[in-house]
This record gives C-alpha cells, sequence and structure tokens, in this order.
C-alpha cells in the first residue's frame, strides 16, 4: 500500500498568505522519491517539464548518485482544490562543513534545473510563498542553484525572479524543420558537404553501420564505449573524469537499460566494420531531443569527423519523426553554433536563510565580484598569463 502523506491546506499553513492563492490550495512533502512516484508520474503528463524533470531520471540520480554525496531528498508539491498539480519542486538538503544546503536534486549531470509547472499555476505570487516552502524544507542556511531555466516549455519558471538569481550562461537548440532539406537551408551548406564527404572516405575504410537507437542486447556496450571515448577527452582538455568516480556510469547504464517513463533514453552508434568509432547517449522527452552525451575515437578516427556524422544522422531520424527541437543543451562549444538557431537563457544564485546562510552568501557574492573585476583587468590578466608561462617552462619535461 502507497505511503500515504499528509497533504496540508495553504489556509492552516500560512494564512498570512493563503488568500493570494485559490481556495483549496495545498502542499505535500516528501521524503524520499517512492513516497512521490505516484503523484510525480501523473504530474508529468499534464505539467511543462524538461527531460530533466521525469521522475526516472532524478530518482536513478539519488538512487545512484545523490545518496552517496549526502543529499537528503525534500519533495515539495503545490496542489489545487481539486488535488491536482499545480508545481512539483524536485528539492534537496546536504550538509557541507556544517552548513546546510538546499538545491534542486540532480547534480552535474542534470543540464537544466526546474519545476515541473502546470499551466495554470500563477506564479505572480511564487515570492510569497516561497519562505513557506523553505522552512517546510526543515533547516536551511543556503539556498544554492544553476542551470536554471527563464521558461520551462514556454511556462514562466518562477524561480527565477528570486532574488539572487541571475543570467549566468546559456543552452543551444535547433528548432526542427518538417524536412531536412529546409533544416539544411538555414544553415552552413559547406558543413553538409563536408560531413557527406567524410562519410564517402569512411566507407571506403570498412562497411559503415549506424545505429540511432542500438538494440537492448547493444546498449550496455555502447554506453561503456561512450564512457572511455567521453573519459579520454576530458582528460585531453584537463576537464574533471566523472566516469572515474563510483556511481556515473552505473546512472548511465541503469537509464539505458530500464528506459525512461514519459520519454526515452537514445543511444546511438557508428560503427566502421566492427570498431565503435563514435557514440552518443541522448534523451528524447515530449517534443524535444536532448544530444547529451556524445564521444568518439581518437587517432585517425578523428580525421573522418565521426562524431558530426553521427550528430547528422541523428538531426535526420528526428526530423523524420516529427520532432520540435534538438536540444543541445549547456555549453558554448564551437560545433553547436553551426547547428542550434535559438538559446535558452539559464539562471544561477544563491540565498541566505539563516545567519550562518547569510554569511556564507555575503563572502561568495565579494569573492564573486573580486573575481569578475580581476577578468575585467587587463594588467592582472596578462601578469597570471606571464606566471603561468613561467611555470610551465620550468616545468620537467615527461614527453
Amino acid at each position: 500500500m502507497p505511503h500515504e502523506v499528509a497533504r496540508h491546506l495553504l489556509s492552516e499553513l500560512a494564512p498570512d498568505i493563503a488568500g493570494r492563492f485559490a481556495a483549496g490550495t495545498a502542499v505535500r512533502v516528501y521524503s524520499s522519491f517512492e513516497h512521490s512516484e505516484m503523484r510525480w508520474r501523473t504530474a508529468q503528463a499534464s505539467c511543462a517539464a524538461y527531460g530533466f524533470q521525469a521522475y526516472d531520471w532524478l530518482a536513478a540520480w539519488q538512487r545512484e548518485l545523490g545518496a552517496r554525496q549526502g543529499w537528503e531528498v525534500c519533495i515539495v508539491e503545490l496542489t489545487d482544490a481539486d488535488d491536482r498539480t499545480l508545481m512539483l519542486l524536485p528539492l534537496g538538503r546536504q550538509r557541507k562543513r556544517g552548513i546546510r544546503y538546499a538545491s534542486f536534486l540532480g547534480g552535474e549531470i542534470t543540464d537544466y534545473n526546474a519545476p515541473l509547472l502546470h499551466p495554470d499555476f500563477d506564479a505572480s505570487c511564487f515570492a510569497a510563498l516561497w519562505p513557506l516552502i523553505v522552512r517546510l524544507m526543515g533547516g536551511v542556511d543556503v539556498f544554492r542553484v544553476r542551470r536554471m531555466p527563464l521558461n520551462v516549455e514556454g511556462v514562466a519558471n518562477p524561480l527565477v525572479a528570486l532574488p539572487g538569481m541571475r543570467h549566468t550562461e546559456q543552452a543551444h537548440a535547433a528548432t526542427l524543420t518538417p524536412t531536412y532539406a529546409e533544416f539544411q537551408k538555414a544553415r552552413s551548406a559547406k558543413m553538409f558537404a563536408d560531413t557527406r564527404r567524410q562519410l564517402r572516405r569512411l566507407n571506403e575504410l570498412g562497411a559503415v553501420k549506424l545505429l540511432i537507437d542500438a538494440p537492448p542486447d547493444l546498449r550496455a556496450a555502447v554506453t561503456a564505449g561512450m564512457a572511455q571515448q567521453k573519459a579520454r577527452r576530458w582528460h585531453e582538455t584537463g576537464s574533471r573524469d566523472l566516469f572515474a568516480e563510483p556511481g556515473y556510469l552505473d546512472f548511465y547504464q541503469h537509464l539505458a537499460a530500464q528506459g525512461l517513463s514519459g520519454g526515452e533514453i537514445v543511444v546511438s552508434a557508428l560503427y566502421v566494420d566492427d570498431k565503435l568509432v563514435a557514440t552518443h547517449w541522448g534523451m528524447r522527452y515530449g517534443g524535444r531531443f536532448y544530444w547529451l552525451m556524445p564521444g568518439y575515437q581518437d587517432g585517425e578516427w578523428a580525421r573522418y569527423s565521426v562524431g558530426r556524422i553521427l550528430l547528422d544522422a541523428v538531426v535526420q531520424h528526428c526530423i523524420a519523426e516529427g520532432l520540435a527541437v534538438f536540444d543541445l543543451t549547456v555549453g558554448d562549444e564551437g560545433y553547436k553554433m553551426q547547428w542550434a538557431d535559438h538559446m535558452l537563457p539559464l539562471y544561477a544564485g544563491q540565498q541566505g536563510h539563516s545567519l550562518r546562510g547569510k554569511i556564507v552568501v555575503a563572502v561568495g557574492e565579494a569573492y564573486r565580484q573580486l573575481r569578475a573585476r580581476a577578468r575585467d583587468n587587463e594588467r592582472l590578466r596578462s601578469l597570471v598569463r606571464r606566471l603561468r608561462g613561467q611555470r610551465s617552462g620550468s616545468a620537467p619535461n615527461n614527453q
């Protein structure tokens, strides 16, 4: 039998603000994914959300990574008089160095942090409701969030208007046209011609096989291949190798095997003979395809633009399937600019909700402003570059 979670009327919890909301508005708070599952899955059918707010995505993250990192679940649901979900906030708490942080669940693997929002939700009164939500979480020093979209599939995200939030980065996406020919016309003809040329060259090396969605018996191997290719690239660029840490590969393998309710995990591969030369692990949710984890083999294969060949094939498939958006997600990599035609503004920020929290936020804000000034100071930047050059020149050559 499902665990019963109490539904509290807003008029009982906060009579001072209840008059701003429709009669019968109520709140539920869940301390586990299991307790929220039935209502969350139902809400996905009527609420605006990105694929990163799907129950299966965040439940898999909590199981494989969140719990390991010390995150406690605190999911908040706002409902109307008919008990329909108006907003579902997938929040959690984590204690670090004695400070209690609250944020969206999902960590580094979640590109967009946002609530699920019913189109009927009135965002104008959210600021009055927010202190109550923080209080219901049961003790928060700092609320900290990043990669929060301005809108959730066209519905205004009320959290971006909270004090302390600011536009910090963007994601890139491409509007998909009815035909691939129309899509090509809006982009560089040279790029598409070069992709065709590289595919012909690849065919001269062996039998080329494109799998847009790998069958079940290959999904684990392709996902493992993606992780190896991605980890190599992270090492080449000096980035953090997530796959060297416990839980990350487990997350991708779990969803590749189990799928995503309300959407689909799409594992793609490009083979030449039996050699896996390019991979992609992505997601389809609603009318949007998410280009998330691409990988490609190095060495001679890089000369054949194998990653772009696979990307082009996936785009063609999405157009044929009638999808609306090809989402290249967070990051300003050059290749994204070649494909995208619009951006999604993303917000970040933090708030102090206790004396300790306000001190943490004030120190963090002072440090942020200091770094911003340093970036704008050309003389200081030149000094840093010279010092880095001297340090690099004095380092022993291990090649």
